[in-house]
């Protein structure tokens, strides 16, 4: 940095761009991390980790590029790949499809616990996202969760333009590939229905979901959801609408830089 006022309009430019992306950081983060508590402390490290280092950007690329390039290298510590979906698994083990194991579940059609549900589909949408390979999860979520440009995503990932858009239609065909054979919530007609996991949970005594909680139930009833593309509605499903105070966060930040700054 060439002078100490220089530095400074740095500090604010930092601290401006943390406060003004925050929701789309955290967006990205919860879904690469799939835990609400490791997300912030995922978000308090980068953001200490960018105040550390400040000294060394030298402005050969945006600002708002190295940050989330930081906050993507946090998340990499976190992540977390399968080979196959849980249900895979125990369709596998019990030598049965997957139709016949949902039709084995006998519930109560009456059953409608929305925040279980809510909290169950989050865990479901997670599944889905750990059985894409490392590139193709974090371009699939910078472009939805985050609304950045191929040539944004480009500079954060140190990959071309060209390999970002393989890359995203490659995350997006094996999306679309696990939604469209069983989710209800994308067809109405497919056997998976997070009623019927409740239902398997409970009977097995396996821990509910906890922590994933991004409420879309209303939304996902209403007829515009229905009348979306496949790929229009699994977008949908990824969006994350926790939004956060601006002046808390700048509290926030005043307070974990204090002894850095």
């Amino acid at each position: 940095m060439s002078n100490n006022s220089d530095y400074i309009d740095l500090q604010i430019e930092l601290e401006n761009l943390i406060i003004q992306e925050y929701d789309k950081f955290y967006a990205c983060a919860f879904r690469m991390i799939d835990n609400q508590q490791d997300t912030e402390d995922v978000l308090q490290n980068s953001f200490l980790n960018a105040y550390k280092n400040l000294s060394k950007f030298r402005r050969e690329s945006k600002l708002f590029t190295w940050l989330y390039r930081i906050v993507i290298n946090e998340c990499y510590k976190y992540f977390k790949y399968i080979n196959k979906l849980p249900l895979v698994r125990i369709t596998e083990n019990l030598g049965v499809t997957e139709q016949e194991f949902f039709d084995s579940i006998e519930y109560n059609c009456d059953f409608d616990d929305d925040l279980i549900m809510d909290e169950l589909r989050e865990k479901c949408l997670q599944a889905f996202l750990k059985c894409l390979p490392k590139n193709q999860r974090v371009c699939f979520l910078l472009k939805t969760c985050t609304d950045l440009k191929n040539k944004e995503i480009a500079e954060i990932l140190d990959m071309s333009v060209e390999n970002v858009k393989v890359t995203l239609f490659r995350g997006r065909k094996h999306l679309q590939e696990l939604f469209e054979m069983r989710c209800s919530l994308i067809d109405p007609q497919k056997p998976c229905k997070c009623q019927l996991w409740i239902k398997y949970m409970n009977d097995h005594r396996l821990p509910l979901p906890t922590g994933y909680n991004q409420p879309k139930t209303d939304e996902l009833r209403k007829a515009h959801f229905k009348n979306l593309s496949l790929l229009k509605k699994i977008a949908y499903l990824y969006t994350v609408e926790q939004k956060h105070d601006k002046k808390e966060i700048s509290e926030k930040i005043k307070k974990f830089t204090a002894d850095i700054v």
